[in-house]
This record gives C-alpha cells, structure tokens and sequence, in this order.
C-alpha cells in the first residue's frame, strides 16, 4: 500500500515534468512517503521499487527515454552499499582507507545540545527533536543537522553524529549511514571537497519550512512565535517574545555558536585540509551542481523555496 501509494506521488510529478517529489517539495508534518525502513529490513524489494518506479515513468512517457534522475536516490544506496564492501572500517575514521583523517573538536557539552535539540537554531532542534521522538526525519533534516555538527558549524566528528542516527534511526543502515555522514561532513566521497559550501541553519529552514509548521510542531517553546522571527527568534523584540511567551536565553536556548563566524572558521580550516590532500583521489559526485542537487537545493528549488518564503515574510509583516 506505501509503494503504490509513492508511486501514484510519483506519477503526478512525472506528469508536470518533475521527479523526486518527495525531496522536491518535501511534506514535513505530513505523513512520511518514505519507503527506506521497509529497504533497510528487506519487506521492500530494491529491485521491485526500482523497476516499478521505471515503469510508472514509461506510462507517463511511452516515448520518452528513462531520466537517471528518477532512481538517483536509490543508485546512492548502492553505491554506499559497494564502496563499503571488504572495508570492515567503513563507519569509522580511523583506519578507514577511502576517509580523510581531520582533527575534529571533542566537544562533548556542545554535542549534547545538539543531540538533544538545544542549539538555539529552531530548524535544527526540531529536526533532532523529531529524530529523539519518532525515530525518523526527513532527509533534507539529516543533511542539515549533520552539516551543523560537523563541518558547518561545530566541527564536532561524523562519527558522533553517526553513532547518534545508528540508536534512533528506524532506517538506521550500516553501509548508507557512514556513507552519508562521510559525504556531508567532506570526509570522503567528493574531488577534495568540490563543495565548499555548508549548510545555513536558517535560510536552509525557511526553505523547507517556509510557513513554520514544521519548527512549530517540534519546538513548542515558539508555537506562538511569529513567523518573521520564527528562524531567529533572538531578533525578535522583547515586546514581541512576551507576547510568543518565549523569552530567549530563558524559555529557549540563544544560538549557541554564531553561525557566520562559526562557518567562516570551519570553511578556513577546510581549505587548509583541501591544501593538504588535493592529491587524494576521493570518487563522487561529478560537479558542484549535483553535489547541491543532492542536498535539494539546485538553483531551481532555491529561487522556489526563497520566492514562498518571501511571500510569507510579507504576509507576516
């Protein structure tokens, strides 16, 4: 019933010209269209969900050849599957022949607040807080909570951030997992860190929650929180957190590291790794472009996602 309910999802961006609805225009608060729990234990065929998907496209389009796009997310898994196999290292630095060794921070009160919601960055605490509570978060919330940990803001190690996903994720997948954390934090998987680029953890949740119900669902401290200062409360005046009854620094954590300093930081001692092993030959994607494409934010989304943020921005004004 989930396959074929996410094929008929699929079919109709099919229809408009579009694939990878699910990443495209993602429904946070809605049900979860995503079938990975049921790849990880086997109750779901890969090769049945790949073929299907390619059939549902030749219906659409009988004449049309078949986009790579529309099973991208799937040849992923398999290539994480592959690059793990015979490197009983995988999901560890160390000794790890395909990952670079960098000197991360051990900064364990730090770590805690992220792992338990309370960075001060409401996009990036509902996404943990879901993660803590359900089990699951979407995948655009995996890329942007392991961004902030890592290289975007507290060059804290992956290894951490995966230990964290193996205990709560249903999903949870040996191979697909490391193989994640490894590409977002640049460890491996990229031509010497292509992609220079780290994730912000509040124009990133404007776009993928442009009216806020999604950081409201799981931080209830700002449920009340205008939507001007939803990503930011601690912008907001003191007049209007009294009135969210939400003082920040009190009711909810203020930003525990200023993201444009903090990413600054990361991004000069990333330059000096990428100086450092422009010579090792990691595999992966083939251009910035897909890099971004992977995080779901190419330029197309971008310009969508900011225009409805825009229009809500003005409406809350």
């Amino acid at each position: 019933k989930l396959l074929s309910f996410r094929l008929e999802k699929e079919s109709d961006a099919f229809k408009m010209g579009q694939s990878l609805p699910n990443q495209l225009y993602p429904d946070l608060t809605g049900m979860p269209m995503s079938l990975s729990p049921h790849l990880r234990f086997g109750s779901l065929s890969i090769r049945k969900f790949y073929w299907s998907l390619r059939f549902a496209y030749m219906q659409v389009h009988p004449n049309s050849p078949i986009p790579a796009s529309i099973t991208s997310q799937l040849i992923w898994r398999e290539y994480f599957y592959c690059m793990s196999v015979n490197n009983p290292a995988y999901n560890r630095m160390k000794e790890n022949p395909i990952c670079l060794n960098i000197d991360w921070y051990d900064d364990e009160i730090k770590f805690q607040q992220w792992k338990m919601g309370q960075t001060g960055y409401p996009w990036i605490d509902a996404c943990m807080r879901q993660l803590i509570q359900e089990g699951w978060i979407h995948q655009v919330c995996r890329h942007s909570t392991a961004c902030f940990l890592t290289r975007g803001d507290l060059w804290i190690d992956w290894q951490k951030g995966l230990k964290v996903f193996d205990s709560y994720l249903l999903d949870a997948d040996w191979s697909v997992c490391a193989g994640n954390w490894m590409w977002v934090s640049s460890s491996a998987f990229e031509s010497v860190l292509q992609c220079t680029r780290c994730i912000c953890p509040i124009r990133y949740g404007r776009r993928m929650d442009p009216r806020g119900d999604y950081v409201r669902r799981y931080v209830l401290e700002l449920k009340d929180m205008p939507l001007q200062f939803l990503f930011e409360p601690w912008l907001a005046p003191q007049k209007v957190q009294q009135e969210a009854n939400c003082i920040v620094g009190q009711d909810y954590p203020s930003p525990m590291v200023d993201h444009k300093i903090a990413s600054s930081e990361c991004k000069t001692r990333m330059d000096k790794i990428k100086q450092r092993s422009k010579d090792i030959p990691h595999i992966g994607p083939a251009s910035e472009a897909e890099a971004l494409s992977f995080m779901w934010v190419s330029m197309e989304r971008r310009d969508h996602k900011m225009t409805v943020c825009k229009h809500n921005m003005d409406i809350a004004k």
